[in-house]
């Protein structure tokens, strides 16, 4: 499994560094995950930016988890089983104000067994970001919008029907990312995201991770990173917090 996830992560990264439009960075990485469901998993992520002009770019992002992991039943009772974790989206970002403000609009869908997305959840957001800091050593940015997701639970039958079992709710959303580069070789990098639901006070999200890069050579360097992912309306027992160590080999382009 790991040797796909590597013959992917090469061509993906001949194909687009080919194409000098764009500007990306993949990983291919091992990642142990704890919290409401344990595994030891390989994974794949990406992400991809095309410049249309100076003010207008659009980027394309996705990561792939699969391993064997526990699962809960439809009882609650956890099982081993294969786990598949993804997430696939674009996004588009005009510049109103060079080096200060820009709007943006995204979609994305998912699906994130460790964190409750036992099928896909869909989400929509649009918003703003301002650059606090931008300079050749640090940059600091923030972003404020509006999300909409829509959560497929799956199928149940009523009254002999089938129908989608779905819940859809709207979320404020703040994010900042913080990175600074200590010389050559290191650089690290801090983010924070909350989304409040608007619909239930008690409902909020919120994820912080924290990253550590090495430079090996010009395009490759070596990444380990820490996620944590809180959701305040995880049912008890199940935990609220899901956290993720990721080491990976990352390629620039």
């Amino acid at each position: 499994m790991f040797k796909q996830f590597l013959i992917l992560f090469i061509f993906s990264t001949m194909t687009v560094q080919a194409a000098q439009e764009f500007k990306g960075e993949s990983e291919a990485s091992a990642i142990v995950v704890s919290g409401n469901l344990n595994s030891q998993t390989v994974g794949a992520k990406t992400k991809n930016t095309w410049a249309f002009t100076e003010n207008d770019s659009a980027t394309a992002f996705g990561s792939y988890i699969d391993g064997k992991s526990e699962v809960l039943d439809s009882t609650g009772k956890v099982i081993d089983a294969l786990s598949k974790s993804w997430m696939a989206g674009v996004r588009y970002e005009r510049v109103i104000t060079k080096d200060q403000f820009s709007a943006f609009i995204q979609h994305m869908a998912e699906a994130d067994p460790y964190n409750g997305i036992f099928v896909q959840r869909n989400s929509t957001d649009i918003g703003v970001k301002y650059l606090i800091i931008k300079s050749e050593v640090f940059n600091w940015f923030a972003e404020l919008g509006y999300r909409y997701s829509d959560i497929f639970k799956g199928s149940r039958s009523v009254n002999g029907v089938a129908k989608e079992d779905t819940y859809s709710t709207n979320y404020i959303r703040a994010y900042t990312e913080a990175a600074e580069k200590f010389n050559s070789s290191v650089s690290g990098k801090l983010s924070f995201e909350y989304l409040q639901d608007t619909k239930e006070s008690n409902q909020s999200l919120w994820n912080a991770e924290a990253s550590l890069s090495v430079v090996m050579t010009s395009m490759f360097s070596l990444k380990t990173a820490y996620l944590n992912k809180h959701n305040e309306g995880t049912p008890a027992p199940g935990k609220k917090d899901t956290s993720t160590w990721t080491t990976a080999l990352v390629a620039n382009y």
